[in-house]
C-alpha cells in the first residue's frame, strides 16, 4: 500500500516527492518531502493527501514556512478531510449546535498577543475559531512569574460529538529550545487528586505518565494495537458499542469502538479511553456494561494500545505541517504552561 501511496503522490505532486519513515518501514508515520502545501489544491492531490493518511496514520510535511504556508492555508487544507469546526476551547459553553461565542477579548489568540504587547503577535488567520492554538505564552509576560502545570492526557480531538472529528493538523511557527544536555528542559508537576481513576492499573497509570518532555507530540498507533489482539478478542470487539457524551448529564449517544476505514477497510481502535480525559468531559460507556465494569474493560484497552511498540514521539521542526488520523491513533502532549519573563516560546 505504502508503494502505491507513493506513486499516487508523485503523479499528484510531482516526480520530486520522497517518503522517508518517522520510525521505520513497519510502523506508522512518514515524512514527505517535496510537497507545497501552500496553494489550493485539486482533485488529486487532495486524494493523494487522504490517501497518505490513512496509510501511515501520522503524515509530515517539513519546509512549508518556506513555501510560505499560512494558518488560511492549512484551513484550507483542512477541507478537504471534511469541515471544519469551532474548537471547543474557542467557544464558551459549547454545547452541539448553539455555541456561544467567546468575546474576542477571551480567545487564545488575542491572549497571546497581550502576553508580550508590541513583540509577540498570532500568525494571521489564527484568531479563526475552527484553529485551536498550542502555546505556553497564556498568562505570560515580563512581570509573570513562571509556572509549569501537569501533563496533559492520551486522547482524539473531539469524539465527544455525534460527528467525531477525523483528522487533526499541526502548522508549526516556533518551538522549544532543545537542551544539548539530554535532559528534558521541564519536569511533570504530579496530577491533581481525580485526574485519573484511582483504582487504574499501575501499569497502565506508568504508561499514561511515560508523557514527552521536550514539546513533542506523542502518538500511539491503535491500528496496529487492533492488529496485535487475538482473532477472538478482535471479532468481540467488533460489535462493541460506546456511549460517548460530554457532559454526565447528556444522553449521550452511540458510536462502534472499533472504526472500519471505509477507503481502506483497516480496522482501528476510536478512542479506547475511560477517564484520561481530565474532569471537563464525562466518560465513556460500554452499552451493556455498569459504569465500574467500562472502566475496567476500557483500562486494559488503552493500556494494551500505548504499550511502547505502539508509540511514537514527533519531534516538532518549525515549518513542518503535521496531519494524523483521529480514527487510528490517540496522542499526548506535555501541557506547559511556563510563564517566562526572559524570551517567549510557542509549541
Amino acid at each position: 500500500m505504502g508503494t502505491q501511496v507513493l506513486t499516487q503522490l508523485r503523479e499528484a505532486f510531482g516526480s520530486a516527492v520522497e517518503v522517508e519513515p518517522l520510525v521505520n518501514e513497519t510502523k506508522m508515520g512518514r515524512r514527505v518531502l517535496g510537497v507545497d502545501l501552500s496553494g489550493p489544491l485539486d482533485v488529486d492531490q487532495a486524494a493523494a493527501m487522504i490517501a497518505a493518511v490513512d496509510a501511515w496514520q501520522v503524515v509530515c510535511f517539513p519546509g512549508q514556512d518556506a513555501r510560505g504556508m499560512t494558518v488560511v492555508d492549512l484551513e484550507r487544507l483542512a477541507n478537504h478531510f471534511g469541515a471544519p469546526i469551532p474548537h471547543p476551547s474557542n467557544v464558551d459553553g459549547y454545547r452541539g449546535d448553539d455555541p456561544q461565542i467567546k468575546g474576542s477579548l477571551e480567545r487564545t489568540s488575542t491572549l497571546v498577543a497581550a502576553a508580550f504587547p508590541g513583540v509577540v503577535s498570532p500568525l494571521s488567520g489564527a484568531e479563526s475559531l475552527a484553529v485551536y492554538n498550542v502555546t505556553n505564552l497564556i498568562g505570560s509576560g515580563p512581570t509573570a512569574t513562571p509556572v509549569v502545570s501537569g501533563g496533559q492526557h492520551w486522547h482524539t480531538d473531539i469524539e465527544f460529538e455525534p460527528v467525531p472529528l477525523s483528522t487533526s493538523m499541526f502548522l508549526v511557527d516556533h518551538v522549544p529550545l532543545t537542551r544539548d544536555d539530554g535532559v528534558s528542559w521541564v519536569t511533570n508537576p504530579p496530577r491533581e487528586p481525580g485526574f485519573y481513576h484511582p483504582d487504574s492499573p499501575a501499569l497502565l497509570a506508568e504508561r499514561r505518565e511515560a508523557l514527552p518532555l521536550n514539546g513533542e507530540t506523542a502518538y500511539t498507533d491503535t491500528a496496529a494495537a487492533y492488529d496485535a489482539l487475538p482473532e477472538a478478542e478482535r471479532a468481540y470487539l467488533d460489535h462493541v458499542q460506546v456511549r460517548r457524551r460530554l457532559r454526565k448529564e447528556d444522553p449521550g449517544f452511540l458510536m462502534p469502538l472499533v472504526y472500519v476505514n471505509p477507503r481502506t477497510g483497516r480496522k482501528s481502535l476510536h478512542s479506547p479511553v475511560w477517564a484520561s480525559r481530565g474532569k471537563r468531559v464525562a466518560p465513556a460507556q460500554i452499552e451493556g456494561m455498569t459504569p465500574d465494569e467500562s472502566r475496567v474493560f476500557l483500562d486494559m484497552l488503552e493500556q494494551h494500545c500505548l504499550a511502547p511498540e505502539f508509540r511514537y514521539d514527533h519531534a516538532h521542526t518549525r515549518g513542518d505541517v503535521t496531519v494524523w488520523s483521529n480514527f487510528a491513533t490517540l496522542h499526548v502532549a506535555h501541557r506547559r504552561r511556563s510563564r517566562s519573563t526572559i524570551r517567549p516560546m510557542l509549541g
